[in-house]
């Protein structure tokens, strides 16, 4: 009768509407309609000769339909039946008897970096993922997902400490080392012809004249990025280029469109960049008066105005960013018109070096550090060195800077995952003066109180466990016979065969600064060793005293039963702190975090239309998933890391998990499904005995086949997303995998310095041309129903 009724978003992507109907007004016809949302009125009607029409006579639906029983609000129960109508126009899907009305797709994760094309130069670019949409195109997948792209350039000059990519300089910029900088308009031939022969000798195969080692993952590497390299010839041309035509540039109207929108973030970080390249560092603890927080808005003003003295060495950094920012509105244009998402990743932090931090440091703790507790990643936890979040202080005005910064991201992307989510309910905080991750708490929390240490019996032991317990059998442990040499240089006597740290080294970054200075007081101790052995001693204690109410409150340290300073306790006295240590952990904190994520979220979700994703592994609250769920933001499933409580063995099942989810067989900080096959032995045979189904013992090497069956698993899944790193899905072909898997793993996140250069064996154009393993893949694709139309 003309009525009309709004559909829910609630399980998005799927749209749903219910309603009841009377038989006697069977048949029902219907037409879908764009509403305006505030106002409810109509902007268009479906167009065509007929309506939707939904015709049941009383004798079959009896026959065939589930009979339920409602109880409705005012306590009355009733008979109904359910109908459902399904309007999905993927056939594969329709047709699939377990996701009828869920529509699904498939991905691929890779980092922009690691692309390798004849065009790149040395690395890839962001005009290479147009090659890879064509790829993903013909393939039948739905999602290329991005690791961040922001610039990391906080060294001067840069070096491979910034190929990192979750250490922002600034949370709008874009990196240049992805800008094709042949394709910059108004170039001379000159230059072009001169990066074309830079892009040859950078992408030759061989251009390296040594092997290159991953002393981290110790392997030998397949034609890595040079990054150094790679930033050096790229800046070196980009400022030969900016004399040539950045003028004329400037001067365009799209130029002056873009610095309009962005000049709240391009100011701010073109006099960042000037000021890093004129101290020769990112530090700005060392720009005296042009420091942290000395920069007025007034200031800024007139330091970037067109008569200033700086604006020449300033304004180049905005035509780098504009020239990034056509690149890469081009490739996500073309993505978008070939039904392909391009998702971005949400990093967690900011550099402490970086423009966030440096004109606006009231909005961060810039005496903190964030991490992450220990995990599968880190058995000692993840020390980034960002600073942490002041929450109180984002949220007096909306959380303008989260929306803001959300708001640009979407120009770019149509999904975008929020690197560990879980930071959003809590996050791993350490002291500045902190290297590794153990000496964190969470933050916020609620800690354990003076009372409740005088309730356990340990009020009188608190001075104990919340110091550095050293005993001369540690040391001798820990050092050798040669102990003595480091209780001289590093340790004072505290009676009983007991020590404490020298005034001024208490604290790991002390420590290393002296050993990096003065090398090894043993020298049979390499550095690294001994710096590892004083943080040990510096790390075993119980409690972690608060900063506000050092005598009040205290916070358990992490994994505390295996250092020896809670090992030497009384029975009785573990007994008691495990107890406390259980309830900080796993009990106290859940209402509470899930009420911090609650404030926090929603101004996220809010800030575009970006479809959100959380990467929410590691030590995960049991609050997490119904947030996310209430939220509807979706969770991440990788198989060799399931969430406490999701399975019964050491790995996830896929087709268990939910719909609200992304699954994936492997990350960017773990090894490939390969690498991983041909490392663990003993892990391999359980998966492919429980998992897979398989008698006998498993193969040693991780043939297509094998890789087929996980690749299976996981596209047959529940998981709206299932999205394949890049290496996993050459691996399904014999010409196209890696020769040595182990070199597949991009990033080692035991050590925050790792080098990130991991490139792709294959180049994007040889991809192309294998149209039989793109055909083989949408095949895999509509068979499990993950090839239907455009998302």
């Amino acid at each position: 009768h003309g009525k009309v009724a709004t559909m829910s978003g609630a399980n998005f992507p799927l749209w749903e509407l219910e309603i009841t109907v009377a038989p006697s007004q069977m048949p029902v016809e219907y037409r879908y309609v764009i509403m305006e949302e505030k106002t409810n009125k109509v902007l268009a009607v479906e167009q065509g000769d007929t309506a939707h029409r939904v015709e049941v006579n009383p004798p079959s639906l009896e026959e065939s339909l589930t009979n339920m029983e409602i109880t409705n609000a005012g306590g009355k129960n009733s008979r109904c039946n359910t109908v459902v109508i399904n309007d999905d126009p993927d056939p594969s899907v329709s047709s699939n008897p377990l996701f009828k009305t869920q529509w699904r797709g498939a991905g691929v994760a890779l980092p922009v970096f690691g692309l390798r094309t004849s065009k790149g130069l040395g690395i890839g670019e962001f005009l290479d993922l147009k090659g890879i949409t064509d790829w993903c195109a013909k393939s039948g997948l739905k999602m290329i997902q991005l690791l961040p792209v922001t610039d990391t350039t906080s060294h001067c000059p840069t070096d491979q400490r910034d190929s990192y990519p979750y250490s922002s300089i600034s949370v709008y910029a874009l990196h240049p080392m992805y800008l094709r900088v042949s394709e910059i308009e108004g170039i001379s031939g000159d230059i072009k012809g001169a990066l074309e022969k830079e892009a040859q000798r950078l992408n030759d195969n061989n251009y390296y004249k040594e092997k290159q080692w991953d002393s981290d993952l110790n392997v030998e590497l397949d034609r890595p990025v040079d990054f150094e390299e790679v930033m050096k010839v790229k800046m070196d041309y980009l400022r030969t280029i900016f004399k040539q035509v950045g003028k004329k540039t400037m001067e365009s109207e799209g130029f002056k469109q873009f610095m309009m929108e962005g000049s709240h973030w391009l100011k701010p970080y073109g006099l960042f960049c000037w000021l890093r390249d004129f101290f020769g560092t990112a530090n700005h603890d060392q720009w005296g008066a042009l420091g942290s927080g000395r920069v007025s808005l007034e200031k800024l003003e007139a330091m970037t105005a067109v008569d200033s003295d700086f604006y020449n060495g300033i304004s180049f950094h905005w035509f780098v960013q504009y020239q990034l920012h056509l690149q890469l509105k081009e490739a996500s244009d073309y993505a978008a018109s070939k039904g392909v998402v391009l998702k971005g990743d949400l990093p967690i932090g900011v550099d402490h070096d970086s423009v966030d931090a440096w004109f606006q440091p009231h909005l961060f703790h810039m005496d903190k550090k964030t991490g992450a507790p220990p995990d599968d990643y880190a058995q000692d936890g993840q020390n980034w060195g960002f600073p942490t979040y002041n929450w109180e202080a984002m949220a007096q005005d909306g959380y303008s800077w989260w929306a803001n910064r959300l708001g640009w991201m979407s120009r770019y992307f149509q999904a975008f995952r929020i690197d560990h989510i879980l930071g959003f309910f809590r996050i791993w905080e350490m002291p500045a003066s902190a290297t590794g991750g153990l000496l964190g708490r969470f933050r916020p929390s609620l800690p354990i109180t003076r009372d409740e240490l005088r309730e356990a019996g340990c009020e009188n032991l608190i001075d104990r466990l919340t110091k550095p317990f050293i005993t001369r059998g540690l040391l001798e442990r820990t050092f050798g016979h040669d102990w003595h040499r480091i209780k001289d240089r590093f340790l004072d006597d505290d009676g009983w065969d007991k020590f404490k740290f020298k005034p001024g080294l208490e604290s790991e970054v002390a420590c290393k600064e002296v050993v990096e200075r003065e090398g090894s007081p043993i020298g049979y101790k390499r550095p690294h060793e001994l710096i590892a052995g004083l943080n040990s001693l510096i790390n075993n204690r119980v409690l972690l005293r608060d900063d506000q109410r050092p005598n009040d409150a205290f916070y358990p340290r992490i994994e505390m039963w295996k250092c020896s300073s809670f090992q030497d306790l009384p029975g009785d006295k573990q007994h008691s702190l495990r107890t406390l240590y259980q309830s900080y952990y796993y009990g106290r904190q859940d209402q509470y975090w899930a009420d911090t994520a609650m404030k926090k979220l929603p101004a996220l979700l809010d800030a575009s239309r970006m479809l959100v994703c959380g990467e929410d592994l590691g030590m995960i609250p049991a609050c997490v998933a119904g947030v996310l769920e209430k939220l509807v933001i979706m969770g991440l499933k990788i198989q060799r890391m399931p969430a406490p409580g999701e399975s019964d063995g050491k790995f996830g099942y896929p087709d268990k998990y939910p719909y609200m989810s992304v699954c994936t067989p492997s990350c960017h900080d773990m090894s490939t499904v390969a690498g991983w096959w041909e490392e663990d032995h003993g892990r391999r045979n359980e998966f492919w005995n429980t998992l897979l189904q398989r008698p006998g013992e498993a193969p040693h090497q991780c043939t297509a086949e094998v890789l087929d069956m996980v690749v299976k698993q996981h596209l047959w899944s529940p998981s709206c997303w299932a999205v394949f790193p890049i290496q996993d899905l050459l691996g399904l072909d014999d010409r196209l995998k890696s020769n040595n898997p182990k070199a597949d793993q991009i990033n080692w996140p035991p050590n925050p310095a790792h080098y990130w250069r991991w490139r792709c064996s294959t180049s994007v154009e040889e991809l192309l041309k294998r149209d039989d393993f793109s055909h083989r893949l949408k095949q895999l694709m509509q068979e499990s129903g993950r090839c239907g139309g455009k998302y």
